[in-house]
């Protein structure tokens, strides 16, 4: 096995110079390469000409292309979207319901893989929510609220709070068997943890860049398997959502068949090409690769945390562990600040603390963390 220089990729990351960022489950530091493809663009769209509009058309399809082999999807089944809601919101309204209709979704996700699907109210269609048995969920959970009229199961890949990583080739499984879609909030994964759609058995998953993607705020991806391309319908409409998009009139009402049908109007050229930059980042070190890190990462600062005394809320068991590490040491509120203080930058989440490193962290990353909890207990 190749051995990997860690420290080359994490001189990709300026942010190491003053900081140790452990919250990439909230919002990542932009990589050099992605913070110079902004700069590149701002620079070509001082003076817009033709040659450097064909360069961006060229880019969103170079992009959707890598967002398609990082998901082990199929270019044409990769929409972009704004952000993770959006995906899920699409998917929502996009699919055909009926009065007495189903969702089963899980108790205390994060908002954005809930409220889409309480809108669905209007047209009748129940909103479930499966308990957790303390910070997990899995198949038998989900059975326990799936009847004949569940149309969609929506989980998140990652848990925001806990980092309970989900069974999705379980969940996959059972839905299939059901003729149930699985939908997926993938942004606590994508990036840091390998997803094969094909594999786990995923009809649709959405996930906004700015997390373990490395990416700017305000453009992420949206897969919709083939087999449920044509069962959606898209509710944003626009020049964009018709083949042949660049003929304006006579007017062509003949939607794309593709993903791409869910993009209305002018793309995010900015945002498409910097998400590209950090996709090509990720896809260049490998995705295996980058899960094997975080796992030790973690598991590092997990042992760590012990040895002080620390309760580890997050499970670390049998494929259950992700780059989401939540533990609970004495006073929560005091020892966040500590840890701020000691230029840590995480976040409180289950009454505890949450640490959330990426691949170019390192054991010093680590030590640091571990030091700043030490002093703080005096």
């Amino acid at each position: 096995m190749t051995t990997i220089d860690w420290r080359r990729w994490r001189a990709e990351f300026p942010s190491t110079a003053d900081q140790v960022h452990m919250n990439h489950a909230g919002l990542a530091p932009l990589p050099r390469r992605t913070a110079a493809a902004i700069r590149a663009f701002a620079d070509e769209a001082e003076r817009v000409t033709p040659a450097a509009y064909a360069g961006w058309t060229g880019r969103v399809e170079t992009v959707r292309a890598a967002a398609a082999r990082l998901l082990g999807a199929r270019p044409a089944e990769i929409a972009f979207v704004q952000n993770t809601a959006a995906g899920l919101s699409l998917i929502a309204t996009g699919l055909p319901w009926r009065d007495g209709d189903n969702v089963v979704a899980i108790a205390d996700e994060y908002p954005s893989n809930v409220y889409p699907w309480f809108g669905l109210r209007r047209h009748g269609v129940e909103t479930r929510l499966a308990a957790r048995r303390g910070v997990r969920v899995g198949v038998e959970e989900i059975a326990a609220r799936v009847d004949a009229r569940t149309r969609v199961v929506a989980v998140s890949a990652v848990d925001w709070q806990s980092g309970f990583r989900a069974d999705l080739a379980a969940l996959g499984a059972f839905c299939r068997a059901r003729d149930v879609l699985l939908v997926v909030d993938g942004i606590q994964a994508l990036g840091a943890l390998p997803i094969d759609v094909v594999a786990s058995g995923i009809d649709c998953l959405a996930a906004g860049g700015h997390k373990w993607l490395l990416a700017p705020e305000g453009c992420g991806l949206l897969f919709v398997a083939s087999r449920v391309l044509d069962r959606l319908q898209p509710v944003l409409l626009g020049w964009k959502s018709v083949d042949d998009a660049d003929t304006y009139l006579p007017y062509h009402f003949d939607l794309r068949r593709d993903a791409a049908k869910l993009e209305p109007g002018t793309q995010m050229h900015l945002g498409i090409g910097a998400l590209g930059s950090s996709l090509e980042l990720l896809l260049e070190i490998g995705p295996r690769a980058i899960e094997a890190r975080v796992l030790e990462l973690t598991d590092l600062l997990a042992e760590g945390l012990r040895a002080l005394g620390a309760s580890i809320v997050s499970p670390r068991d049998g494929g259950t562990a992700s780059s989401i590490l939540t533990f609970v040491l004495g006073d929560t509120d005091a020892l966040h600040a500590t840890l701020t203080a000691a230029g840590v930058v995480c976040r409180r989440r289950l009454g505890g603390v949450r640490l959330a490193p990426h691949f170019y962290n390192d054991a010093d990353d680590v030590a640091r963390v571990l030091a700043a909890v030490r002093g703080h207990q005096g």
